[in-house]
């Protein structure tokens, strides 16, 4: 493919990824899969073009608007984009000749002009962080003037984070399994399951992975999965579990001794755990699809544990899919905290009288993570909280600066941005 091919390509991908909900990484890999023709050195230079828009978005935004184009076109950020980098360039990559993009219009050729003569040293704060204008009061008023640093490492390229599976394999020995794949990796700083590699790539290829012995997860939802405390001879229910990450780390925790039901308002997410879970070695777990009011009779007052991994923005997880950022909305995340407020009660209908009910969100923000906690709390005077450094440990819970609740970000702590608490009904 010709540069100016690959630039097309890449401002197709991104019109795809503007019109539908399906991550980046997703659409490119379908973009992938009906352009065999795009060998190796093409689809790095796609993926980086789409890559660099998302992660320069706030920017790029500004620029155009600056320059009176419409912010809102892969088109006319990628201009912008040549336009503060490779200005000489733009004619020849757009001159409509093969597969390249069209030639610029009189219009465009304004808002290029006007776009090469802004000095992005004047842009607004909201640039520096890549975060969504509207947004940005969000975690000022939160954060105050550590929101720069907070937002600037929600713009870095996470690490590649694996859970040993304990059921298989002690942590020294995955990792030795690993080196012998040719994947070095080193103890996570927090989780005594985690491994932290670099290298991104297809894991199946894997021997360690292929034997069950590892699986990709974050180091903050392996601390998650550490707060529910799974123990043998207790019964556990994830309350959203989708495909299955959380509940088959409580399955390895408690050593196939739990007796655990993954519950999720999709069968279809559901089914996909099956075959995880026979990699893993996974015992006494079953799947179970809830309706949307509630969880079924069977599961009133019947649980030891009940975790709620909520779903929410995933703001906490913008390193991984920096094209969540460009989705959220301030309705968006008014919309998700409704939402948690309603699993938060239908869950707790699952807990026994002295059991616990943990809740986790992948947010930073207070929003989809203390707030709804203490709201929950208000409207039920039968549960407390329980600190987290009751379960975690005191060293452990002291080199995270957290006590009665988990709150992760990855400048201060160098994982996904998490909020987590557990709460504890009287007997």
């Amino acid at each position: 493919m010709t540069p100016a091919a690959r630039i097309a390509a890449s401002i197709d991908i991104l019109s795809e990824i503007a019109r539908g909900n399906a991550p980046a990484d997703a659409v490119l890999v379908d973009w992938f899969r009906g352009h065999r023709f795009a060998g190796s050195g093409d689809r790095r230079a796609i993926r980086d073009g789409v890559y660099r828009d998302l992660r320069r978005g706030a920017l790029l935004r500004w620029s155009v608007a600056e320059a009176g184009g419409d912010a809102d076109s892969p088109r006319a950020r990628t201009l912008a984009d040549l336009a503060l980098e490779r200005p000489g360039d733009i004619d020849s990559l757009f001159s409509g000749a093969g597969y390249g993009p069209p030639a610029l219009t009189g219009e465009e050729r304004s808002v290029v002009s006007a776009v090469s003569d802004l000095d992005p040293a004047s842009a607004p704060a909201w640039c520096a962080g890549n975060c969504p204008e509207a947004l940005y009061p969000l975690f000022t008023a939160q954060w105050g003037a550590e929101a720069a640093t907070e937002l600037a490492a929600l713009n870095t390229t996470a690490p590649v984070d694996l859970r040993v599976n304990r059921l298989r394999a002690t942590r020294e020995a995955a990792r030795a399994r690993l080196l012998a794949d040719g994947y070095e990796s080193d103890p996570t700083p927090h989780s005594p399951e985690g491994l932290r590699g670099s290298q991104r790539g297809n894991f199946g290829q894997l021997g360690a992975y292929r034997e069950g012995l590892i699986e990709p997860q974050d180091e903050s939802s392996q601390l998650v999965a550490r707060l529910v405390d799974a123990r043998p001879e207790q019964r556990i229910v994830d309350y959203c579990a989708g495909a299955g990450g959380k509940v088959l780390a409580l399955a390895a925790a408690a050593d196939n001794g739990a007796e655990l039901v993954a519950c999720d308002v999709s069968a279809a997410r559901l089914a996909r755990m099956a075959p995880r879970a026979e990699r893993l070695g996974v015992e006494n777990l079953r799947t179970l699809p809830v309706p949307a009011d509630g969880p079924p009779g069977e599961l009133h007052a019947w649980a030891d544990r009940v975790l709620v991994d909520a779903p929410c923005s995933g703001t906490g997880t913008w390193r991984r899919s920096p094209d969540l950022r460009w989705r959220t909305t301030a309705a968006t995340i008014e919309a998700y905290a409704h939402t948690q407020d309603e699993l938060l009660d239908r869950a707790a209908i699952a807990v026994k009288p002295g059991g616990r009910l943990i809740y986790a969100a992948c947010s930073v923000l207070d929003r989809e993570g203390r707030d709804r906690v203490t709201a929950f709390l208000d409207r039920n005077s039968d549960y407390r909280r329980l600190a987290v450094a009751r379960i975690l440990g005191d060293e452990t819970a002291a080199a995270l600066g957290c006590n009665d609740e988990l709150v992760l970000t990855p400048a201060r702590h160098g994982t996904d941005g998490m909020y987590a608490a557990i709460l504890e009904r009287a007997s």
